[in-house]
């Protein structure tokens, strides 16, 4: 089972991979995820393959130095973090509706809970198939360098890799916000069936609040939408993350 740090290297070189095409060297990994050294993110790699998480193509000779691993993610298996097989099918055929969508909004907020740690702005995605999770993520703009990285574009980018299709029809999106006008795009794209969201965005939202993108009638697919699932919660995180940032800001003895 991967620590806390060889989980970040994991998903950090998925969200790289999935962005970028092309295999983040160790230095980038280093630095963008403040590790210290490119030595400790090729000992992180290396346990990773060893578990299975990463899959290790070929390795050049250790003799120029550090080994230079041609590492490509595979998907984790379900209980790679902790949890343990039930957290990736939810509930059982029993529950209500409500209770499957307070369960995977729950684990869409354990990922906002893990940006804010990340100091990236606190919003969490799950995407979940017919027969449960398929890819989750977190906003990752500030560690990738990229405006494009968020939690709603990571999940469905690893889901569509997941799967082996860029259809993603009968899928559902849980995200902790209301997405923006490129991400509520995305989602049209995908062709998801359904969007659940969390907190109302006032100032982007195009789900509802500003436009609603995903249920526009000019458009060749519209999703089922729901709102306001955990919004409070949702909100919590997110005014507590950007209060945090302008105390830090302000400087200052007293700041509260």
């Amino acid at each position: 089972m991967p620590d806390a740090n060889e989980r970040r290297v994991y998903d950090f070189v998925i969200d790289f991979l999935l962005t970028h095409n092309y295999q983040p060297s160790f230095r980038e990994i280093a630095q963008a995820l403040e590790i210290g050294s490119t030595r400790t993110v090729s000992d992180y790699l290396e346990r990773l393959a060893e578990q299975g998480l990463v899959e290790r193509h070929h390795a050049q000779s250790r003799a120029v130095g550090l080994p230079q691993l041609d590492l490509v993610p595979c998907r984790p298996p379900a209980a790679a973090d902790g949890t343990d097989a039930a957290d990736a099918t939810g509930p059982g055929p029993e529950a209500s509706e409500d209770e499957r969508h307070a369960f995977w909004m729950e684990r869409a907020l354990d990922q906002a809970r893990r940006a804010a740690d990340e100091d990236e702005v606190p919003i969490g995605a799950v995407l979940i198939g017919p027969t449960g999770l398929v890819a989750e993520a977190h906003n990752r703009t500030r560690q990738l360098a990229d405006p494009t990285a968020h939690a709603e574009v990571l999940a469905i980018r690893r889901a569509a890799r997941v799967i082996g299709d860029w259809r993603l029809t009968a899928h559902t999106l849980y995200v902790t916000l209301e997405p923006c006008a490129m991400c509520a795009g995305a989602i049209v794209l995908a062709r998801l069936s359904r969007l659940v969201f969390g907190a109302s965005d006032p100032k982007a939202g195009m789900c509802g609040t500003l436009d609603n993108v995903v249920q526009d009638d000019r458009l060749n697919h519209r999703a089922e939408l729901i709102g306001g699932v955990a919004a409070a919660e949702s909100a919590r995180l997110l005014s507590g993350f950007f209060r945090s940032r302008r105390a830090s800001s302000a400087g200052g003895e007293g700041a509260e």
